[in-house]
Order: C-alpha cells, then sequence, then structure tokens
C-alpha cells in the first residue's frame, strides 16, 4: 500500500530547504541609518537635566557622573553582573520539568511474534496502542554533582558584581579628575576670550595698515617687513589661545554628555580669586589609605576569590553525579491497565575523562592563582608608586603656580608702563600690541597653572582611591549631586578623609587577598557548605 505522506513530507523539506538559501545579507538602508541615528540622539540628550545657569565645577561633575556615556556603561555592566548573579542562584535549585503533547500516525504500531528456536509465527499481527494519543508527565530531578557545581558558580558570579562595582568606581573617579582638569582649562581660557577678541582684531587691523605702508612705500622695506612679521607672530599665538578655547570646551561637554555645539558658560569664583588647594596628610597614612581604598586592589582580591572557587569545582567534578528522578506521568492510550502512575528513580554516573584531565586542569588553576598573585602583588607596587608621583607632582604644581603667579605680577606690571607712559619711545603701535598679548599670555600660563594644580590635585585623589560621592544620597537629581560632591570635596580640602584601619603590607596583600584560600585548605573537601 502507497501512503501520500513520505512524498508529503519530502515536497515540504525541499521547500524549507529552498526557503533557507534564499536569505541572503541585507545590508541597511539609509533611511534605516538615519531612523537609528535619530533614535539614539534622542535617548543621548533628550532626557537631560537643562543648563540653565554657568556651571560650576561640582556642577560639571555631577553632570558627568549622571550623564557621561562610558560611567553609564560600567553602571549597566554591574547591573548586567548583578542580574547574572541572582540568575545564577536558581540553578541551586532541582529542575521541575512538565510536558504534554499529542502523538499520532497513520496505521497501528502492530508487530509479529516468531518462535526463538523453530521461527514459527505463533501469533497474527497484534498492537497495544492507540493510533492517537495524549501523553503529560510532570518530572521532579535533582543532581547533587550540578548542585555542588552550581553553588560555587554562584559564588563566583557574586565576585564578579564585586568586580563590576570597582570597575565602576575607578571609571568615576578618572571621570572625576579629567571633569577638574577640563573644568578650569576652560575656566582660564573663558576669562580670556573677550580680551583675545579685542587684541587680535586690533593686531590684524595693524597687519592690514602695514601691508598697505609696504605697497605704497612709505617706509623703508625691511623695517615694515619686519614689522608685519613680528605682528603675524602675535596673530598666531592669539588664534591659538583662541582654538584652545573651543578645544577645551568641545572637551569637557564630552565630559558630561553634552552636545559639542550646545552652548554653556561656567561659574568661576566671586572677583575671579583663584584660591591654590592645599593638601596635608603624612605620605604613610596615604600609603594605607591607597591599600585599602584603591579599586585595582580590590578587583585582585576578588579575582583571585574566583579562581579559588574555580578550584572548589574542579574538585567536585571529580566526584560521581548522584541524581535523584521522580515525576508524574500519564497516557491516554487505551490499552493500558494504568493510564497513569508515579515513577522514582535513582542514578550514580562517573565521566571518567574528568578523572583523567583533572592533573592538566589544576595544573593550570594553580598556574592561575600564581599569576593572580604575581598580577595583586605587581598592582600593589603601582599604586605605592602612584601615591608618592601624584604627590610630588601636587608639590611641584604647587611651586610651579607660585612662580607663575610672580612672573605674571611683573609682567601685567610692564604692560602698565608701556600703555601709560607717553613719553617711552617704545609706545609704537606694535610695542604696544606686543606688551599686551605679552600680558595676555603670562595671565593665561598663571591660569594654565592653576588647572595644572587642580589636575594634580585630582591625581592625588584617584591614586588614593578617593570616591566623590557619599555612600547615601537623597536622590539623583543634579543639585542634589553637585551638593554631595562638593561637601565630599570640601571635607577633602581641609584634611577630613574616610576612615580607614590601619593594617601593614603584608596584610594587604597576603592575608586579605588569599583568606578565602586558606580557609578552603581547611576544610574537607566533601564539606560544601564549610567552603
Amino acid at each position: 500500500m502507497n501512503h501520500p505522506a513520505p512524498k508529503v513530507i519530502a515536497g515540504l523539506s525541499g521547500i524549507l530547504m529552498l526557503a533557507g538559501c534564499a536569505i541572503m545579507p541585507e545590508p541597511i538602508t539609509p533611511v534605516e541609518q538615519q531612523t537609528s541615528l535619530n533614535a539614539d540622539k534622542q535617548v543621548i540628550f533628550a532626557k537631560q537635566e537643562p543648563v540653565s545657569a554657568p556651571l560650576t565645577v561640582y556642577d560639571a561633575m555631577a553632570r558627568a557622573l549622571k550623564y557621561n556615556l562610558n560611567h553609564r556603561v560600567k553602571m549597566m555592566e554591574h547591573a548586567v553582573a548583578d542580574g547574572q548573579s541572582d540568575l545564577a542562584k536558581f540553578n541551586l535549585l532541582p529542575d521541575l520539568i512538565a510536558s504534554a503533547g499529542y502523538r499520532g500516525r497513520d496505521n497501528y504500531s502492530a508487530s509479529n511474534s516468531r518462535n526463538a528456536v523453530t521461527g514459527a509465527q505463533q501469533l497474527q499481527s497484534s498492537t497495544s496502542q492507540d493510533r492517537s494519543r495524549k501523553v503529560y508527565d510532570f518530572t521532579f530531578s535533582w543532581n547533587v554533582l550540578d548542585f555542588g557545581v552550581s553553588y560555587f558558580q554562584a559564588k563566583q558570579d557574586a565576585n564578579r558584581v564585586l568586580v563590576a562595582e570597582e570597575t565602576r568606581r575607578k571609571t568615576a573617579q578618572l571621570l572625576m579628575q579629567d571633569v577638574r582638569t577640563a573644568f578650569w582649562r576652560m575656566a582660564g581660557t573663558q576669562q580670556l576670550e573677550g580680551e583675545i577678541d579685542k587684541i587680535l582684531g586690533g593686531a590684524r587691523q595693524a597687519l592690514k595698515d602695514a601691508q598697505g605702508i609696504e605697497t605704497e612705500r612709505l617706509a623703508a622695506p625691511l623695517e615694515i617687513l619686519q614689522y608685519q612679521k613680528d605682528l603675524l607672530e602675535i596673530i598666531r599665538k592669539l588664534e591659538e589661545l583662541s582654538e584652545t578655547l573651543r578645544l577645551a570646551k568641545t572637551e569637557l561637554a564630552s565630559l558630561l554628555g553634552l552636545s559639542p555645539s550646545q552652548k554653556f558658560q561656567l561659574k568661576l569664583p566671586e572677583n575671579n580669586a583663584l584660591q591654590a588647594p592645599e593638601f596635608s596628610l603624612p605620605i604613610d597614612k596615604m600609603e594605607e589609605m591607597a591599600l585599602q581604598l584603591r579599586p585595582e586592589l580590590r578587583e585582585e582580591i576578588y579575582n583571585n576569590r574566583i579562581t579559588t572557587e574555580e578550584t572548589h569545582k574542579a574538585m567536585v567534578r571529580l566526584l560521581p553525579g548522584v541524581e535523584f528522578r521522580t515525576g508524574y506521568n500519564y497516557d491516554s492510550n487505551s490499552y493500558l491497565l494504568n493510564n497513569n502512575w508515579l515513577e522514582l528513580s535513582g542514578l550514580i554516573s562517573q565521566n571518567l575523562m574528568e578523572l583523567i584531565s583533572a592533573p592538566a586542569r589544576f595544573s593550570q588553576i594553580d598556574a592561575q592563582e600564581k599569576l593572580g598573585d604575581a598580577r595583586r602583588l605587581s598592582v600593589y607596587m603601582a599604586v605605592l608608586t602612584q601615591v608618592h608621583l601624584s604627590y610630588q607632582q601636587f608639590l611641584v604644581a604647587q611651586q610651579q603656580y607660585k612662580r607663575t603667579q610672580e612672573l605674571d605680577d611683573i609682567t601685567q606690571k610692564i604692560s602698565k608702563h608701556i600703555s601709560n607712559d607717553a613719553e617711552n619711545d617704545a609706545k609704537t603701535e606694535l610695542e604696544q600690541i606686543r606688551a599686551t598679548t605679552n600680558a595676555l599670555m603670562s595671565k593665561l600660563q598663571s591660569l594654565e597653572a592653576y588647572a595644572s594644580i587642580q589636575s594634580s590635585m585630582g591625581r592625588v585623589y584617584v591614586s588614593l582611591g578617593l570616591d566623590p560621592l557619599p555612600v547615601f544620597i537623597e536622590n539623583y537629581d543634579i543639585k542634589t549631586l553637585a551638593t554631595s560632591i562638593e561637601s565630599v570635596d570640601k571635607n577633602w580640602q581641609a584634611g577630613r578623609f574616610p576612615e580607614v584601619t590601619k593594617s601593614s603590607a603584608d596584610k594587604v596583600s597576603a592575608v586579605d587577598a588569599n583568606v578565602a584560600k586558606k580557609d578552603a585548605k581547611d576544610q574537607p573537601w566533601w564539606c560544601l557548605t564549610c567552603l
């Protein structure tokens, strides 16, 4: 008897195969790309609090923490790691599987029976199964080996959450340093923006007049050419200053998550009084603080914990797997004596390849532990070095700022004398422009020195691992964030730093990093809860 089912199945399979082969790569269209770009722009800029007033340095830091895309990525990575840790806990639970379905065929599932000795057919063809039937079951299973591996995997994922948090802390600390530096760079050029445009306009007009004098031959050629050269040098310096302002503003806007084309101003101290920051903390206290607060050291400690848990997982995999299974089953087959039944089973299994590969696996884990120890010690030395370097750079920046201020005072007096002394023979138009430009450059150098001392102060804070925000914040609007950051920064400037417990280098580098490893070795391998 010919059945159409095989032909139908073969035809459907051919159609599906042809449909699969017909799928081709489809490049994005310009309309789709523009739609995606517009959507991204709305996500980046549309939900920000508007800039309605000049920004203080703390306003800038608050906006950076809230809207800087790199920091937002690190926050999302922390959230993802936290979610993964929560999901890992569900792997500790037993499996509960429910299934239901319909099974049918176009003929009976019949069979014959033959005598095993004579080969003669004993009975006519018979069946014990309906052509169509309904089945479902609920199965509860629990594997001790999977539970052990999942337990240590959950502990690893929990430590990865802590690693993600330390990465976010490091990003926030570096972001605050960059904002501090960019803010004061832009603040310096912003103060001189009007003067730059005024002097630049006068220099360009003087150059135009000099070119006219050269054309009309009203002065000696060599003298007028030298005059034009000096004017061009001055114009070049002024144009560089103007470009510096635009670059500093673009850099700060990027850090704050603002559009590069958005206009905004900075709010500077009253009367433009730039007070140099002070920092007085013994270097040994700075070392202790950095060793306990730096996120890089904490990351290495957490990574060592993760490696230790990998050892535990490898030990558990050497154990035989014990699986318990129970379930409720139903089958609508009318030939069955019992259509529903409970089932209970137990199974012990052992993957022999795990035993064979165990030495290589433990050797690899041991190498990873040694690498983690070496990396942690390297970070330890790098932290101490950065503390000393940042503090020395701060002291140098302090000294340079004082010398720059002294030079600026003298330069401003020279410019004032040249401008006011009507009897001075040097009071030509070129000399006035040069003196005014030198005074402007000197003022800018003083402001840049102040920005440098602020930047070096930011590096000191980063080297100590200080967080820019308090532990608890009422809400996360810009005003509240700025107030919180200002409060923390004022405490630091007053010498009030976070309390840290006194610890030696050996305690930080060895005990804290290896406590989990030591505890694990002191416990029996079979004690899952002890580990």
